[in-house]
């Protein structure tokens, strides 16, 4: 089997008043394939829209607790300065290959052109293909608030794991849902998801701009499909105040 890598860069932006900005960038090797792609959905006044570009994209510029993007394509121009501790571990790996999670960022203060607010940087490197993953559905979030973040990912299917981080701790909810999280001890996360960001299978977002893409991958690929939300969120523990914030957080489920 030709060798497979996938360098996938997840970067957003939200404000105080939910004005959203969620930028993707990619870079695939598969055998002789070469693929790039970039792409900024972005949320103002409760639409959206969607720009895409499949010239190769410029890396994030990592510079020690700073990292700073730029895409003259997309026009974006974008900064998020740490403000939490990064996570990085393995989330699955077999002898096929490994998936790869680097959170470089899991709240940021955050900057894009002349908008404030905080943000989220990850980078996820795959050595096996997303269609050959022994997975059934994905839950993926992260929630930020001035006094409180949480990031999480629940993989179900023949493969299963649950990571989830509450201000850099390791928690391990025993209720996750699309939208609320129970930690116990009376600490529950609920997500309204008012707004609905995407929701579409893998085939009919950037990759249909791929010329002949429907031959160069498996049909699982292209049918994986994406629901993902902004929500209003709030973050209920006994005894201590009610914190609000926004949630980003989506559900990926693979066909059968």
């Amino acid at each position: 089997m030709a060798a497979f890598h996938l360098s996938k860069w997840y970067l957003d932006f939200i404000s105080d008043s939910g004005e959203a900005s969620i930028l993707y960038l990619g870079s695939l090797r598969w055998g002789m394939l070469r693929l790039h792609y970039s792409s900024m959905l972005e949320c103002l006044s409760g639409h959206v829209t969607v720009r895409t570009s499949l010239r190769k994209p410029r890396t994030p510029e990592v510079n020690g607790s700073s990292i700073s993007w730029r895409a003259k394509a997309l026009g974006v121009d974008a900064v998020w300065k740490a403000d939490s501790e990064p996570i990085q571990c393995t989330i699955f790996s077999c002898d096929k290959g490994s998936v790869e999670w680097h959170c470089f960022m899991p709240r940021a203060r955050a900057q894009i052109g002349e908008r404030f607010g905080f943000g989220y940087v990850e980078q996820l490197t795959m050595s096996i293909p997303p269609w050959e993953l022994p997975m059934e559905n994905l839950r993926w979030g992260r929630f930020t608030s001035a006094s409180d973040w949480i990031v999480w990912i629940d993989w179900r299917g023949e493969f299963s794991r649950r990571i989830a981080y509450w201000n850099g701790e390791a928690v391990a909810p025993p209720v996750l849902e699309d939208d609320c999280i129970n930690f116990g001890g009376g600490a529950l996360l609920t997500m309204d998801k008012a707004l609905v960001i995407r929701d579409a299978p893998l085939g009919a977002g950037a990759l249909r701009r791929i010329p002949g893409i429907n031959r160069m991958f498996p049909v699982r690929l292209l049918q994986i499909s994406e629901r993902k939300w902004r929500s209003r969120a709030r973050l209920v523990r006994s005894g201590r105040p009610t914190v609000e914030g926004w949630a980003i957080h989506e559900n990926v489920s693979w066909p059968r």
